[in-house]
């Protein structure tokens, strides 16, 4: 029996793989290290490998990103007579919708239950539906990352400290399917940073932690770990611990060379009413310039179409993110996903499409032309949709313009940080999202003159 672990790539990937960090599956070397020795495995990741399916069995991992092709893929291999397990965020939410595409789900975390579901695929007696539990710290294991093999990531050295998070943002279902906020080990950790060290010398640590440092006692020992191991990292933080001083001064004296920041929105009353309560009043500015300082670069994770958005306000948000200096604007327009706060209140209302990540692409609103994180399912009070599209690609232009004085002060924090070469990946990602905005941008152009013409006819 082979197994074979199946990645597919998300949308946005699909337009310029280049302008996504790409990064290994870690989650499915979990479930390959847990696996029965009976059973033959492999990985198929889409990032990286030419697709083939070649196997008896594919175990996907699903996110409402990728559902929509993950279903197809699996149809298909159905069809073929092989066996699909279909597992992930979005299975877990969605599980009547994942059990009419797969042989068997696992929702929730799959790791404790994994070797009874390989049991029952080798004895041909795979139920329908496993429910997984949290893991419990005392059961988590190091990832063997010699699963990933010679395959080439953007980030290879990907790991994760965490599980779960402690916040309640009314758009994120991570805290749904997540569970409670756990931390791994460090003596579990220490090993995975190692077994990295040899992997991928000279490589910085990216944890893709929902919230590292929500546990302040266990983040403080982390960094320590961090210090003493010598090993440069990135992260993400929430806007309350960004702009915690001594935290960003700890975090940088521990070898921390970037951090991606949960802005969602400059406007107090766009993060209050979805509940991302730790945003309001915070001097985020201030942090910017305080962690440029310290040598530490800042992603801006910025989310438009929240529900007081309107143009002017946009307008004056693009004229102020100019004047802030982060080294890389994330400009994504609200996604609404299953299962959340937001969904549901959405649903109800009627702003929504039902199952809006079952669609392909509507003309009308250009979202064949976009990657999903730019394409609109819900109706908005204050913009057309092709209007709040343009809006956000115009945002991802102007802000990642590469401009010398932006050039110059990227490289000055990276000579600060001991982290020129993680500067030029910002840089690499900070040139591909702005070239590949203003393509996309001329194409909605096109598109909103056509849907005018037509309007008018």
């Amino acid at each position: 029996m082979k197994l074979v672990f199946v990645n597919i790539m998300q949308e946005l990937q699909r337009f310029d793989s280049t302008a996504y960090i790409t990064q290994p599956p870690v989650p499915l070397a979990v479930l390959n290290a847990v696996t029965p020795k009976t059973i033959e495995t492999a990985l198929l990741d889409e990032q990286a490998d030419r697709v083939r399916f070649e196997g008896d069995a594919f175990a996907f991992s699903v996110s409402t990103q990728n559902a929509r092709a993950v279903y197809d893929h699996a149809d298909a291999l159905r069809a073929a007579g092989k066996k699909v397990i279909l597992g992930g965020i979005h299975v877990t939410v969605c599980p009547d919708e994942a059990m009419r595409h797969a042989d068997a789900i696992v929702t929730g975390e799959a790791e404790m239950l994994w070797p009874a579901v390989c049991e029952d695929l080798l004895a041909g007696t795979l139920r329908e539906r496993y429910d997984g539990s949290p893991t419990p710290p005392s059961q988590m294991k190091p990832v063997d990352y010699r699963f990933f093999g010679e395959r080439s990531y953007l980030t290879p050295a990907s790991l994760f400290a965490t599980r779960g998070c402690n916040r309640r943002c009314s758009f994120c279902v991570s805290s749904r399917y997540m569970g409670p906020y756990r931390t791994k080990p460090l003596d579990v950790l220490e090993q995975e940073i190692d077994q990295l060290a040899v992997l991928y010398p000279g490589a910085f640590l990216q944890f893709t932690d929902d919230n590292l440092l929500a546990d302040r006692n266990y983040g403080a020992k982390l960094l320590a770990l961090l210090r003493r191991n010598k090993r440069r990292f990135v992260t993400m933080v929430t806007v309350d611990q960004f702009c915690d001083s001594a935290l960003m001064e700890e975090m940088a004296a521990s070898g921390c060379l970037g951090v991606a920041v949960g802005v969602e929105s400059l406007d107090d009353d766009n993060c209050a009413s979805v509940s991302k309560f730790q945003n309001l009043r915070q001097p985020f500015a201030d942090a910017v310039r305080h962690a440029n300082a310290s040598g530490i670069q800042t992603g801006a994770l910025i989310m438009v179409g929240l529900p007081h958005d309107t143009p002017e306000r946009l307008e004056r948000t693009l004229h102020y993110l100019k004047q802030i200096p982060c080294s890389v604007f994330d400009i994504r327009i609200l996604r609404i996903y299953p299962s959340t706060a937001l969904y549901r209140e959405m649903l109800s209302s009627g702003d929504v499409t039902e199952e809006w990540w079952l669609e392909k692409g509507s003309a009308s609103t250009c979202n064949h032309l976009l990657p999903s994180c730019l394409s609109m399912h819900f109706r908005h009070a204050s913009f057309d949709p092709m209007q709040l599209q343009h809006m956000a690609l115009r945002l991802i232009a102007e802000l990642n313009v590469m401009k010398q004085d932006s050039v110059s002060r990227i490289v000055g924090i990276g000579r600060r940080g001991h982290g020129l070469k993680f500067a030029g990946t910002m840089l690499f990602v900070r040139k591909r999202l702005s070239g590949q905005a203003r393509m996309l941008q001329k194409q909605v152009e096109q598109a909103m003159a056509m849907n005018a013409v037509t309007t008018m006819a």
